[in-house]
This record gives C-alpha cells, sequence and structure tokens, in this order.
C-alpha cells in the first residue's frame, strides 16, 4: 500500500489516505470509520492491526471501483495538498555509502592509483533533525549563506516498531516501509565543518530534508537493494544510480543505528550515489539555484518533486 498524508481544500487539519489503483486517493480520515488509525503515524504505532483495518478498507473501495462505482471518500491527488507523509522523531543519515557517492570521492581517486582502500568498518553519518522535513511540492528554500546548494536522493527506511540492538538478520522485522528523502546540503558549509570533525548547520537548515511523496508499505518491495534511483534538475537527469550499489546495505545500518534505540517511525536514509553538485567534474555548476526544479524518483514508490527558491532573510 501507499499511504499518504495531505490536506483537503479548505481545510486546516491533515488528513490520513491510501493511493487506490485508478491513481486518486482514498481519505481515511473522511470514511468514516472508528477502527482506522488517524494519521499514517497512528498506522505505523498500531503495528499489524493498523495495517488489517487500513487493507479492509481500502478492499472495500477496490471492489467498487472493480463494479465501476466511486467510493464516496475518493479524492483526486491534483485536489489536495500532498504534506510530507509523516514527521519522523529522528533521522539517522547514512554518509558515503556509495563509491561514487558525494565525499567519497578521495577513495575513488586513490583506488584508481593502486592504493588499497578498505570501506568503513560501519555504517556512519549523521543526524538529520526533523524540523527539515517539509513536503512534495514544497518550496526549498536556498539560504542566503550558500552558494553550494546540493541534492541527494536517498532511500529512506521508516521504522516500524521502538526496539534497540536489532539482529541484522531480523532487520525486516522491525521495518514498516520506504519513502523518499532529498538530503539537501550546504556543501561549502558542510567542508568547513568537516575541518571541525562535525556536520550539523549544513545538513540541518530549514527544508533540509524533502519527504515524501507517500510511504510504501514494505510488502510491496520484497528487495529494497534492487532499486533504482534517479534524480532530474529541470528535467536533466543528474544522478542515476541503483540500491544494490550499496557499502553497508539496510541490515547493517538498521542494526547499528538501533543502538541508539529507535521509536516507530523513525527514519534511516540509505545514502546516495554520485551525480551530485559535488561530485560533478563537467563545465559549469550542478549546484541548484533559484527557479531550478529537482525530481527524486526512486523505482516501486514514486516521484519527490520541489521547486527551488532564495530564502528571503
Amino acid at each position: 500500500m501507499k499511504l499518504l498524508t495531505f490536506r483537503p481544500p479548505r481545510m486546516r487539519n491533515p488528513h490520513f489516505g491510501v493511493l487506490l489503483s485508478n491513481g486518486q486517493a482514498l481519505d481515511l480520515t473522511a470514511s468514516g470509520g472508528r477502527a482506522l488509525p488517524g494519521s499514517l503515524m497512528d498506522c505505523i504505532r498500531a503495528g499489524e492491526a493498523g495495517l488489517s483495518q487500513v487493507l479492509a478498507t481500502l478492499d472495500i473501495a477496490e471492489g467498487l471501483l472493480a463494479r465501476g462505482m466511486a467510493p464516496d471518500a475518493m479524492v483526486a491527488l491534483d485536489a489536495v495538498e500532498l504534506l510530507a507523509p509523516l514527521r519522523p522523531g529522528k533521522i539517522m543519515a547514512v554518509g558515503r555509502n556509495y563509491a561514487d557517492a558525494p565525499g567519497a570521492a578521495e577513495a575513488v581517486v586513490a583506488a584508481a592509483a593502486g592504493a588499497s582502500v578498505a570501506p568503513p568498518p560501519r555504517p556512519g553519518g549523521f543526524i538529520k533533525n526533523a524540523s527539515c522535513v517539509i513536503g512534495p511540492g514544497e518550496t526549498i528554500r536556498k539560504p542566503r549563506w550558500t552558494r553550494k546548494l546540493d541534492y541527494e536522493t536517498e532511500l529512506a527506511v521508516v521504522i516500524g516498531a521502538d526496539c534497540t540492538r536489532v539482529d541484522p538478520e531480523r532487520w525486516a522485522d522491525v521495518v514498516f516501509g520506504y519513502t523518499i528523502m532529498n538530503d539537501l546540503s550546504a556543501r561549502d558549509i558542510q567542508a568547513v565543518e568537516r575541518r571541525d570533525g562535525n556536520i550539523t548547520v549544513s545538513k540541518n537548515f530549514p527544508g533540509a530534508a524533502p519527504l515524501g511523496p507517500w510511504v510504501v508499505t514494505k510488502d510491496e518491495i520484497p528487495d529494497p537493494h534492487d532499486l533504482r534511483l534517479l534524480t532530474r534538475v529541470n528535467g536533466v537527469a543528474r544522478q542515476d544510480g541503483h540500491t544494490g550499489q550499496q557499502i553497508h546495505r539496510i541490515p547493517a545500518q538498521v542494526a547499528w543505528y538501533s543502538f541508539a534505540g529507535f521509536e516507530a517511525g523513525d527514519i534511516v536514509s540509505t545514502g546516495s550515489p554520485g551525480g551530485t553538485g559535488m561530485t560533478w567534474q563537467g563545465p559549469g555548476s550542478w549546484y541548484l539555484e533559484h527557479g531550478h526544479e529537482v525530481e527524486c524518483e526512486i523505482e516501486g514508490i514514486g516521484v519527490l518533486r520541489n521547486p527551488v527558491r532564495n530564502a528571503r532573510g
């Protein structure tokens, strides 16, 4: 199932929904079912019981569609405002997880020169604040203090249960589903911070984590290491990678970060391949600028689109 959060016209509060086979959404909030979860986060916390309730409602709606009837709570996606599907408690982000990834270029050069370069012994990265999350279609505000705003399409793993010290062989037991995160970075600031031994502001400015367009339950993606990732800026392809190229695969990521303790709804963002502005070797600049539109696409999930505008302040 593809589960989403949206705001209907002339309403302030977000609604919880599920994507129908005809490309429209079933508004679960408006359907009137008392047993249904009130939000995607409620559904995640309810575990199998919450998913079963949603699936039963979806089956009824799909049955009506098959008979040529429209469910009462069906809404067109272009008539609503898609929001970030959830607001995670924390985002554990994996860095340098592809051989050609941003920040791994030095290792690639060394390997090409014949040097022996061992991969890092465990996943490494940083924490991204949930306050950075924005939704699909929402404007990315480029901070005035950076000249190198970069994009990174990443497969985001949504944790489905409170847990700690997860066995790598049982990683799937604690996963709810998957979505897309654009791990935006201020590369010039990141370079300064890295010299000081930390990455904070360059990854945690307002709007630095576009998320969506929805969460796909794990049953629809049997192998998360077999997905193509694409990034386009103004329709031009930039990144074209595959999750099978990850250095540390998802079981290792979930197991390592679980030592910090997971809560249901937390996210592990699994890293990004080359093709970013930082790794571009051609003429000109590939960094994001005012007026750009960036599209992050992952096979089996969908496309996360966001326009870019200069921040006013």
